[in-house]
C-alpha cells in the first residue's frame, strides 16, 4: 500500500461523520454513507491509476503514489476572512469552496432569477434533499474511475445546481475553488464537488475557477455531475490555474436527454500535473455537445486531456476541437474518444487536436479515436502538431512588428479561437484575461527557446553547405 493510500485512509473516517453529522434529511444521510462506502470500497480495489491502464497511458502519478497527507479539507484555524484577503471579487462567486468546503455563501445569489437555485450540500439537505438523492453520483462508474472514487469517499461539500423547468439566468452562476497551503512539507488533499440538475427547457452558464493560494502541494480532485433533461442548454466553463506544487484532476460527466444541449469550455493554465476528463453521454435522439478546450504548458508542466463521447442514440451530434500550446520544458497528452453505438444512425461527430510547439524540449502525445458501429453516419477526426507559420512571421516582421510581439500574436491567435467560442459575454472577457495573462508569462522562454532553435538550424544548414 501506497504512502497516499495510507495516509488517506487514516483520514477518511473523521471526513465521514463530520458530513453525516451535519445532515438532517435520514435518507440523504444513509445515501452519503452508502456513497463513502462504495467510493472508498472501489478506491481501495483499483489503487492509483499507473501507465498500464489505456486511459492513462499518458501520466504518470508517482508523484501522487509518493505523498503522504497530513490534511483533508480545510485547517481548523481557515476562516473565510483568511481564504478572501485581498480578494475584491469575492463577493461575485455564488459559492467558494476553500480546500473542498464551502464557505458560508454570499449575498450575489440574491440576485439569480426565480426557478434557479445555488445550494451547499447544507442548504439542499434543508430544501432539496431528494434531489441529491436521486442525482449525486448518479452518473459516474466508481468501478473504472479510482479518483472520482477517492472523491466520492471523501468530498465534505457539494454544490448543487438546480434549474427549474423553462428556468434560465442571463448572468452566469460562478464558483470557485482554492486549495491553500500549511509549508512545502506538507501536503493536503481536496476533494469538492458539483452537482447539476437541469430540468426541461432550462438554460444557464456555469463558471467553475480552481486555483491555489500560496504553494500549495497536494492533491486536488473536482467532480461534476450534469443531467440535463430534454431541450435543457448549458454552457460550462472551467479555467484551472494551480502552481506547480499541486495535482489537479478534473472529471466532468454530462447525461443528455432528448434535444438537449451542453456546451464544454476548458482552459487548463497551471504549471503543475493537470489531468482534464470530460465524459459526455448523449442519451436520447436529437442531443447535441460542443467541446471546447485550450491548454497550456509553461515550465515543467504535464497536461493530460481525456475525453469521451458516447452517442448512445440516433440523431445526435458531437463537435470537439481541444488546442495545446506547449513551451518550456512542458509536455501535453490529449486522448479523444468517440463511440457512435449500433443503434446511433445519422450520427455527426467531429474531433479535431491542433497543437503548437513552441521548444525543442516541450513534448505532445495525441491520440484522437473513432469506435463506429452504425453503418448511416458522419464522423471525422484528425490532430496536427506544428510550430508558428514562418511565412506570418516574416508578413508581420515586414510590417515592423518585433520577433517577440509577432510571435505573441500569432499564438494568441492560436489560443484565442477556443476563447472565442464562449457564448457569455462577460465570462469571455473573463477568460480572455487570464489566457492572455498566462501566454504573456510563458512567452519570453518560448521567444529564447525559438531563437536558440533557429540560431541552431542556421548553424546545421550552414556546416551542411560546406560539407557539401
Amino acid at each position: 500500500m501506497s504512502a497516499a493510500i495510507r495516509s488517506l485512509a487514516s483520514l477518511r473516517e473523521p471526513i465521514a461523520a463530520k458530513r453525516s453529522g451535519a445532515i438532517p434529511a435520514p435518507a440523504l444521510a444513509r445515501r452519503l454513507e452508502a456513497l463513502a462506502q462504495d467510493g472508498f470500497a472501489a478506491f481501495e480495489e483499483q489503487g492509483i491509476p499507473t501507465r498500464r491502464l489505456e486511459q492513462w497511458k499518458g501520466t504518470n502519478l508517482a508523484r501522487l503514489e509518493a505523498m503522504s497527507f497530513t490534511r483533508v479539507g480545510p485547517t481548523s484555524t481557515t476562516t473565510t476572512t483568511e481564504a478572501s484577503a485581498g480578494d475584491e471579487a469575492g463577493e461575485s462567486f455564488d459559492l467558494e469552496f476553500v480546500d473542498g468546503r464551502l464557505l458560508p455563501p454570499s449575498a450575489s445569489r440574491a440576485t439569480l432569477p426565480e426557478g434557479v437555485r445555488v445550494l451547499s450540500l447544507a442548504e439542499a439537505a434543508v430544501d432539496a434533499p431528494e434531489l441529491l438523492e436521486a442525482h449525486l453520483g448518479a452518473i459516474p462508474d466508481l468501478k473504472r474511475e479510482s479518483l472520482v472514487a477517492l472523491n466520492t469517499a471523501l468530498f465534505e461539500d457539494v454544490a448543487l445546481i438546480h434549474l427549474e423547468r423553462r428556468a434560465r439566468t442571463d448572468r452566469p452562476i460562478r464558483i470557485r475553488s482554492l486549495a491553500t497551503a500549511d509549508g512545502p512539507e506538507s501536503a493536503s488533499a481536496s476533494f469538492p464537488r458539483l452537482t447539476v440538475v437541469a430540468e426541461p427547457d432550462s438554460e444557464a452558464t456555469i463558471f467553475f475557477e480552481s486555483g491555489c493560494r500560496g504553494e500549495a502541494p497536494g492533491l486536488t480532485t473536482f467532480v461534476a455531475e450534469y443531467q440535463l433533461a430534454a431541450g435543457a442548454r448549458i454552457e460550462t466553463v472551467e479555467v484551472q490555474t494551480g502552481g506547480p506544487e499541486r495535482i489537479h484532476v478534473t472529471s466532468s460527466h454530462a447525461r443528455l436527454e432528448a434535444n438537449a444541449r451542453f456546451e464544454s469550455h476548458v482552459f487548463s493554465l497551471g504549471t503543475g500535473l493537470v489531468r482534464g476528463e470530460l465524459w459526455v453521454t448523449l442519451d436520447e435522439p436529437g442531443a447535441e455537445t460542443r467541446m471546447r478546450g485550450f491548454f497550456l504548458g509553461r515550465e515543467h508542466g504535464h497536461v493530460d486531456h481525456f475525453t469521451t463521447v458516447d452517442h448512445a442514440a440516433a440523431h445526435c451530434t458531437s463537435d470537439e476541437e481541444y488546442r495545446g500550446v506547449l513551451g518550456d520544458d512542458s509536455d501535453g497528452v490529449f486522448r479523444g474518444r468517440v463511440i457512435i453505438r449500433a443503434g446511433a444512425q445519422q450520427s455527426d461527430a467531429r474531433q479535431s487536436n491542433p497543437n503548437l510547439l513552441l521548444s525543442d524540449r516541450a513534448s505532445i502525445d495525441t491520440k484522437p479515436q473513432l469506435e463506429i458501429y452504425a453503418d448511416d453516419v458522419r464522423a471525422s477526426h484528425g490532430a496536427t502538431i506544428g510550430q508558428l507559420d514562418e511565412d506570418a512571421l516574416f508578413f508581420l516582421r515586414a510590417r515592423g512588428i518585433d520577433a517577440a510581439e509577432a510571435r505573441l500574436v500569432l499564438t494568441r491567435g492560436f489560443a484565442f479561437r477556443i476563447v472565442e467560442g464562449i457564448e457569455n459575454e462577460s465570462v469571455r472577457a473573463d477568460v480572455g484575461s487570464q489566457v492572455e495573462a498566462a501566454l504573456a508569462a510563458l512567452h519570453p522562454t518560448a521567444i529564447a527557446a525559438a531563437a536558440g532553435d533557429t540560431a541552431k538550424s542556421a548553424a546545421a544548414a550552414d556546416s551542411g553547405g560546406r560539407r557539401a
